[in-house]
């Protein structure tokens, strides 16, 4: 028998307990009222790590079926979400005020994704915000998340966005970094791994989302409607602990994570590196919002006219499965 083939007394225990207790926690958590979910996600981004390392290896072990669905932005996931072609989608706050103001009964039922990964890259003889006056920046499109980020960093390095600057829509990350290297724009707003390639082609990183706005950000959010949280609390549960699950198997297989990072983005070896050491360390188990970026989120939300007030929490979040934790993520 070859290595690969040995099963050792010390394996076969091992593989023993982890059933034991994957017996144990689905007992506790009760029968599944279905294993079938399907899950939208508004794009492909190296945020949603777990989802895809629980792809791997989470989500069959837990005896789920998940069908995921990658969109094209937002209101695509959105729009699926709340037509019931998909089950739940995992997607930004944004998305979820919008089916709120569009009075659809829909509500986040986990957060904990804390990643503020934008930043924002300019030409090289740009060396400081002030320099952006009379320039062109590049946003995804008008009323984006990252158009909102961009008027916020604007305001804050002492920069009126209305008269200072000529924002404009640029699509998507890589088509403001072809728009970068061409001339055609002096700064624009990058999400991973465009901001690195933008990086090692010689553009300078003005600032970013960290520094310019806040160091957690509530990135995303899994949604779905009221009626389908209360008719399937358990198969929820499940999800969410497979979701847990795999939040620390990343942590504990770095390199292994990079190359499922690498394989479902398809991101170059050195930048899936770079993409999982910035994004782990972002991630709340217990599925709260960040609430040290809340104040500022709102402000931001406010003045790109998302939001008229800030919301209390438990109108975005359903939190009957952060409060009960310590019961199902065993």
């Amino acid at each position: 028998m070859t290595a690969a083939g040995r099963v050792t007394r010390r394996s076969a225990i091992a593989g023993a307990s982890a059933s034991l207790v994957s017996a144990r926690a689905r007992a506790a958590i009760g029968p599944l009222e279905t294993n079938k979910i399907r899950l939208g996600l508004p794009v492909p981004g190296s945020s949603f790590l777990p989802i895809y390392v629980a792809a791997e290896k989470t989500w069959k072990a837990n005896g789920l079926d998940i069908e995921m669905v990658a969109f094209r932005g937002d209101a695509e996931v959105a729009q699926a979400l709340a037509a019931g072609s998909v089950d739940v989608s995992c997607q930004s706050l944004d998305g979820l005020l919008n089916l709120i103001a569009a009075e659809q009964p829909v509500i986040g039922f986990y957060a904990g994704f804390y990643q503020a990964d934008f930043a924002w890259a300019a030409q090289p003889s740009i060396k400081s915000w002030a320099d952006l006056k009379g320039k062109l920046l590049g946003v995804s499109t008008f009323g984006s998340l990252t158009d909102e980020l961009t008027r916020y960093a604007l305001v804050k390095n002492g920069l009126d966005p209305a008269k200072d600057v000529k924002i404009i829509q640029s699509g998507p990350s890589p088509g403001r970094m072809q728009a970068l290297k061409s001339g055609r724009l002096d700064c624009a707003i990058m999400s991973p791994p465009d901001k690195w390639v933008a990086e090692d082609a010689g553009l300078r990183m003005l600032g970013t989302q960290a520094d310019d706005v806040a160091r957690e950000w509530p990135k995303h959010a899994f949604l779905a409607s009221r009626k389908y949280i209360d008719a399937n609390p358990n198969a929820l549960k499940t999800l969410l602990r497979a979701h847990v699950q795999a939040i620390r198997y990343a942590r504990a297989n770095p390199e292994e994570t990079a190359r499922l990072l690498s394989k479902a983005l398809k991101f170059p070896d050195k930048y899936a590196d770079r993409a999982y050491r910035e994004v782990i360390g972002g991630y709340n188990e217990r599925g709260e919002l960040p609430s040290a970026a809340m104040d500022v989120y709102w402000k931001i939300m406010i003045a790109g006219g998302a939001a008229t007030s800030a919301m209390p929490n438990d109108k975005l979040i359903d939190d009957r499965f952060i409060k009960t934790f310590d019961g199902w993520s065993a």
